[in-house]
């Protein structure tokens, strides 16, 4: 009968798919119809113009195989098919009733260890515990071929990157009884010897010296062999500006796994650089400037970077010298500057000086930095005066954004607080405090919401002496959309200066219409002035455009300023933090 119907199946199939013109039709649970439909090598060959007649008899009679071997991978090891097939169909129509059935589960696991490893009682205990813990597949799970996989790789894993970087998995069994549903696991793997750091050698140096290298080493000779340290040093060292690439390696050779060399292979970037840039935007015009690097002062790898900038609204010149980075991570520098702004009717001339300690750990960059600067202020139809300050001030900034050129999920937020003394060569007592924060939201594939917020405040008896850079104003690109830059302040004879208190916030809503460009909407609001009472949130709204540039978000929006009754452009790239 078998042999009649495979017959009549021969001599009918050419007549229905002599243009391969075909249907599989799975009846599966939901769960698991993507793993069929995406890997049955039946479905793989539609509109495949080498298919024949008697190819895809043959794909039609391996399918229940195919299914079988798709839903072992999950853990169903005696499922029930029932195959159809519909000859007198146009296109041909095959019907495949599947049952996978109850799936099996992990009776038993077992796991041990050889090699240095099994000589130290109290360590391996300690690691088997750990391997257990984390172990995927544990009794009573369900047992995956990807699961059981990976839980291999885990566990050798967890030895190869702490002291036994040479260990290897010496036998792995898992035994599967389709009758019970039940699977027997068995992993044993050999630890190698253990190894440890020996002496640092470094490669590579021509300009800079070995000390840059030796002061960021964070491996002492005759301590246990640790992958995490080999990347903790190798990230040190690209965190510097001194290399243009950096390697970081141990010789894992189990013949010798005592003092293992710690091998740096550099790549040095040019000591000096002149650097050119000039852009345009709404907020400070068209700007220029001009920037001299010497990453080697005195062949010490002292930092000097010079960097004058010249803007429609803002000349600078600043100058800082800058340590290399120390074995606990900080950088320690001196730097000078003197600045000239003409905004709204105040012009400003600051000249100081200071000394700045940073230290980048992981997501959080701290800086504590003392400054003196002296200030001279000229005020449209009022008179001048004369500040100066004596600040320490501290900066603590969390980032934590998927990319930092575009981000699209995260949030940052960055604190301030500084303050002077009139006992200490300053004009004025104040304490100044800021936080702002940006959070990004992803919403679908294309969408995301951007918020953020400032808010300042200046503790002192009045804004009198002390410095415009530690007073607050508002508006622009940045800010409050629909404003000119930092138009939001406090009304002085016919100029606009700073306020002691500051509140901004922003809604926007980003749409991308393809890769690169997007559309948004936004909502901000925000003001600055000297007196809580007299901080009158204004409102700024409209759409805008953006593009993604190699150098960051390229944003042209269309504002109305609602306190103003005036529509403003804004242009701007690059994210602002």
């Amino acid at each position: 009968m078998l042999v009649l119907a495979c017959i009549l199946m021969s001599m009918l199939l050419p007549a229905y798919a002599a243009g391969l013109d075909y249907r599989v039709e799975l009846d599966v649970p939901e769960a698991y119809r993507a793993l069929l439909e995406k890997n049955l090598d039946i479905n793989r060959w539609h509109n495949n113009p080498v298919l024949d007649t008697a190819q895809l008899q043959s794909l039609y009679q391996a399918a229940p195989d195919n299914i079988r071997t798709l839903l072992a991978t999950e853990g169903f090891y005696s499922p029930q098919i029932t195959a159809s097939i519909a000859l007198q169909d146009k296109p041909v129509r095959m019907r495949f009733v599947i049952v996978p059935g109850a799936p099996t589960q992990v009776a038993q696991f077992d796991l041990s260890v050889q090699g240095a490893l099994e000589q130290t009682p109290e360590v391996r205990d300690k690691l088997l515990a750990q391997l257990r813990q984390a172990w995927l597949l544990p009794p009573g799970s369900v047992f995956r071929q990807t699961a059981w996989e990976s839980a291999k790789r885990d566990a050798l894993k967890a030895l190869l990157i702490e002291r036994f970087p040479a260990a290897r998995i010496v036998s792995s069994q898992a035994v599967v009884n389709p009758e019970t549903r039940q699977a027997t696991l068995s992993l044993v793997l050999d630890s190698g010897p253990a190894f440890s750091f020996g002496a640092l050698h470094i490669s590579g140096l021509e300009r800079y010296p070995a000390s840059i290298v030796e002061r960021l080493n964070p491996i002492q000779p005759g301590a246990p062999y640790a992958q995490a340290k080999l990347l903790e040093f190798q990230a040190r060292l690209q965190g510097t500006t001194y290399f243009r690439t950096v390697s970081v390696s141990a010789d894992t050779d189990p013949a010798h796994p005592d003092q293992v060399p710690v091998q740096v292979n550099v790549v040095e970037n040019p000591s000096s650089r002149l650097g050119f840039g000039i852009g345009v935007s709404t907020d400070s015009g068209v700007r220029g400037q001009i920037e001299y690097q010497d990453l080697n002062v005195m062949r010490h790898g002292w930092r000097f970077k010079s960097l004058l900038k010249l803007e429609t609204k803002l000349q600078s010149l600043n100058t800082e010298l800058q340590l290399p980075r120390n074995e606990l991570g900080y950088l320690d520098s001196i730097n000078a500057f003197r600045e000239r702004t003409d905004i709204k009717g105040e012009t400003s001339v600051r000249v100081g000086t200071g000394v700045k300690r940073t230290r980048t750990k992981g997501r959080i960059e701290a800086t504590l930095a003392a400054q003196f600067q002296t200030e001279h202020q000229s005020i449209a139809g009022a008179a001048g005066n004369n500040r100066k300050a004596l600040t320490l001030n501290y900066i603590w900034t969390y980032h934590n954004v998927d990319n930092p050129l575009f981000p699209a999920r995260g949030y940052v937020f960055s604190a301030q607080l500084g303050g002077a003394a009139r006992a200490l060569l300053s004009d004025q007592d104040f304490v100044r405090g800021y936080t702002r924060a940006v959070y990004y939201l992803p919403l679908g594939q294309r969408d995301g919401l951007i918020l953020r917020g400032e808010l300042g405040g200046v503790l002192a008896a009045s804004s009198n002496g002390i410095p415009s850079d530690f007073l607050f104003r508002t508006g622009g690109d940045q800010s409050v959309r629909g404003y000119p830059y930092l138009s939001l302040g406090v009304k002085q004879a016919n100029a606009i200066v700073g306020g002691r208190y500051l509140a901004v916030g922003s809604a926007e809503y980003d749409h991308w219409l393809t890769e690169r460009w997007g559309a948004a909407i936004f909502y901000d609001v925000g003001d600055a002035a000297d007196t809580l009472p007299n901080l009158h949130l204004v409102q700024g709204y409209g759409l805008g455009a953006r593009w993604k540039s190699p150098v960051g978000p390229l944003k042209l929006d269309l504002a109305y300023g609602q306190a103003v009754h005036a529509l403003r452009l804004h242009f701007s790239v690059g994210v602002s933090f």
